[in-house]
């Protein structure tokens, strides 16, 4: 049998991972669909009179992580 790496572990890891979120979202949506809809265009014009009143503040958890990952890699990397 053959030993399995770290890496091919963690890859299997992301592979089951990005699935997983694939198949959440779609399930989401469908059901969404399923909804009434009427219902979502007064939610569509409830949203925007939302926005309109506040300010908003996008947080993108993937666009966060990867600039922590550039940042301690430019700490522990010497700059030449």
């Amino acid at each position: 049998m053959k030993k399995l790496s770290t890496r091919t572990v963690l890859f299997c890891l992301l592979v089951a991972a990005s699935l997983g979120s694939y198949i959440f979202l779609n399930f989401a949506s469908v059901q969404e669909g399923a909804e009434n809809v009427f219902s979502a265009e007064s939610r569509v014009e409830q949203y925007e009179e939302e926005l309109e009143g506040s300010e908003t503040h996008v947080v993108l958890p993937d666009v966060q992580l990867i600039k922590r990952i550039v940042e301690t890699g430019k700490r522990l990397i010497p700059a030449s």
